[in-house]
């Protein structure tokens, strides 16, 4: 018989016989326990042993953390980790090695895995026969012109023909029946589905071409009858609930990121520019512009993005106190008119470049003007020769030439930086090293003619001999 029911028949005896013989008070070492004995005794069946889930749970909580060891139970020999599991070696701290994934609303990934489980076991799940059958049943009724019954049947399609043959067909054609039934923005999303989940599709050419068209009466019907972005649209399927132009912009733009190369590519974007352009804004514009000038050489939009890049540029421009980079670009737009489409412009054109080149020469010289009398203003006059003298080298023929030989007379005896007050104060001041080792570089006179700049070329004498004088060193 097992030690511990021998055990709990002499302590049933004991009791027994102190009841029956009056005792009223006795205690655990008269009858020969311990505390440990009677914790481990239960009259509803075996007590959980140390080291088992059941027992961590009930002393968990009078569990003491000690560091190197582990945690310690009253009474209970040894050390245990954070499971209650009896540990032999020293420890510092006991850590929960393992990452526990950040649990979605749903569940994630398990909740559609466990969906697709139930619809296949429920008889829900893909079947490429019904696939097949609910695809030709929705052919028959877009046929028909029936495009919302088409549509729920494309859907199911899709739904029984997921990862089949007939996915791809049964979501382009829901986007066909959204389309012809004006749903475009249905439609817009449909398409994009599919280009996402079959970017080299068979249709992908059709899709664009669908995307464009919706785009462009969107941007039409914008320019048509103008609302705020925020003014809702609950009537008119036809168009989004908000924001009809910059839904536009953004088709424009997937356009050209699903299909880069495509025919339609170059037609986005001078669509985009072109918008930009209309609402003045010239710098959304510009960006645009170039981008068919530099990405699509080969683009029918190549001589309409070159002058309306020109005129974006020219708008960009706020004065000669601010950036002058638009000026410069334009200036080399310019060139390339000039250059790339000498045949194909006319001569009402031509005159119109002249006139934009003289306008653009103008507002350059006004920059350096203004540079110029900036510094004749404050006294820095060599500064202000130097610009003076850029403007009569630069444009010789302007009116503010003139004005700046005028001005470079007037200043021929002038010094080069203005008088300090208190120059003897600050010449009294010591040096400090770094401007005494400037002062020691030497300088190059600058009214010695012997000394020359480097140059590939030799003047020759009269005998077609290298002048030794004017040889470069």
């Amino acid at each position: 018989m097992p030690r511990n029911t021998l055990r709990l028949l002499a302590l049933s005896a004991t009791l027994l016989l102190l009841v029956t013989s009056g005792c009223t008070s006795f205690n655990l070492a008269s009858i020969g326990l311990n505390q440990n004995d009677w914790q481990l005794a239960s009259w509803l069946g075996k007590p959980a042993e140390p080291g088992t889930p059941d027992w961590w749970k009930k002393h968990k909580k009078k569990s003491v953390f000690v560091p190197g060891k582990g945690y310690q139970v009253a009474d209970i020999e040894g050390y245990f980790d954070q499971e209650g599991r009896p540990i032999h070696t020293r420890v510092a701290k006991v850590v929960d090695l393992e990452k526990k994934k950040p649990a979605s609303l749903l569940g994630g990934e398990t909740v559609v895995k466990t969906m697709d489980e139930i619809k296949t076991k429920v008889g829900m799940g893909p079947d490429a026969k019904l696939a097949e059958e609910l695809l030709h049943a929705g052919k028959e009724l877009l046929d028909q012109e029936h495009y919302s019954k088409a549509g729920k049947k494309f859907k199911q399609a899709i739904a029984r023909g997921e990862n089949t043959q007939f996915e791809q067909e049964a979501m382009f054609l829901l986007a066909e029946s959204e389309f012809f039934g004006t749903r475009y923005t249905s439609a817009i999303e449909s398409y994009e589905k599919l280009l996402k989940k079959y970017p080299n599709s068979p249709h992908m050419d059709q899709v664009i071409r669908r995307q464009f068209d919706i785009a462009r009466y969107w941007e039409q019907y914008q320019a048509y009858k103008p609302h705020w972005a925020i003014t809702p649209n609950v009537l008119d399927k036809t168009r989004p609930t908000f924001d009809t132009l910059g839904r536009a912009l953004k088709t424009y733009e997937n356009i050209r990121l699903n299909d880069p190369t495509g025919p339609l590519a170059d037609d986005a974007i001078m669509a985009t520019a072109n918008s930009h352009f209309l609402r003045g804004r010239y710098a959304d514009a510009d960006y645009h512009y170039g981008l068919i000038r530099s990405e699509y050489p080969r683009s029918e939009h190549q001589y309409d993005a070159h002058l309306l890049g020109l005129q974006s540029k020219l708008r960009m421009y706020q004065g000669p106190d601010y950036d002058g980079t638009p000026l410069e670009d334009a200036k080399r737009l310019i060139k390339q008119l000039k250059v790339q489409f000498a045949s194909e412009l006319n001569q009402q054109e031509r005159q119109r470049l002249v006139e934009v080149e003289a306008q653009l020469n103008k507002q350059l010289v006004m920059r350096e003007w203004r540079m110029a009398q900036y510094y004749d203003d404050t006294r820095h006059y060599d500064s202000a020769r130097f610009y003076y003298a850029r403007v009569m080298r630069k444009y010789p023929d302007s009116e503010m030439a003139s004005r700046a030989r005028e001005r470079m007379a007037a200043l021929a005896d002038s010094p080069g930086h203005p008088v300090s007050r208190f120059a003897w104060l600050i010449d009294r001041l010591p040096q400090n090293a770094e401007y005494k080792a400037i002062a020691q570089v030497p300088l190059l006179p600058s009214n010695d003619s012997h000394i020359q700049l480097a140059s590939g070329e030799k003047q020759l004498d009269e005998k077609g001999q290298a002048d030794a004088k004017t040889t470069t060193r």
